[in-house]
């Protein structure tokens, strides 16, 4: 009796990290998209501002400000989705056939070990922001609260940690790297 019921509980296992997997992707995709939307913001400012100078002579005030928010968005919100995708780059230095059990144990860690390193970087953040939160800094120029940056970087650390996990799940229970 035991052994069948581990027999049908399989494929649903693998059924739900599959799932949980497409559903870390799409959650991705929509944090990618609000960052390139950022991104975009961020090259419209620096586009007033440009032409500001040449037509007022003066620069646009809160532009640095305005573009460094813009440019925390985009880069911490693409991080998570170039874990999901498997866009990050790589470089193989041996003949993946040659060393397919190493490359098998390498696939193994890789997910597993991303996960851990977002994690860390996660808590080290987590008590710079509350500092930064307890000082009540500002930026220079347009006084945003500097725990907004903070809010970028630290989402896409999770993110990221959760979607590390999941591909580890996902190599674990169904042998599938990306």
């Amino acid at each position: 009796m035991t052994q069948s019921a581990n027999i049908r509980d399989e494929p649903q296992l693998y059924a739900a990290v599959r799932r949980l997997d497409h559903i870390m992707t799409r959650i991705t995709d929509i944090f990618a998209f609000a960052g390139m939307t950022a991104l975009i913001g961020a090259i419209a400012v620096v586009v007033a501002d440009i032409v500001w100078r040449r037509i007022g002579g003066q620069s646009f005030i809160g532009a640095v400000d305005l573009t460094q928010f813009c440019v925390m968005a985009a880069a911490s919100w693409a991080i998570p989705h170039a874990f999901s995708t498997g866009a990050h780059v790589t470089v193989d230095l041996f003949g993946k056939r040659i060393f397919r059990g190493f490359f098998y144990i390498i696939d193994a860690l890789i997910p597993l070990t991303g996960a851990a390193l977002m994690a860390f970087l996660f808590y080290l953040s987590w008590g710079r922001a509350m500092e930064q939160l307890g000082y009540g800094d500002v930026s220079q120029n347009l006084a945003i609260p500097m725990i907004l940056f903070w809010v970028f970087l630290l989402s896409g650390l999770a993110l990221s940690t959760l979607v590390c996990f999941v591909k580890f799940l996902k190599f674990v229970f169904t042998g599938e790297t990306i």
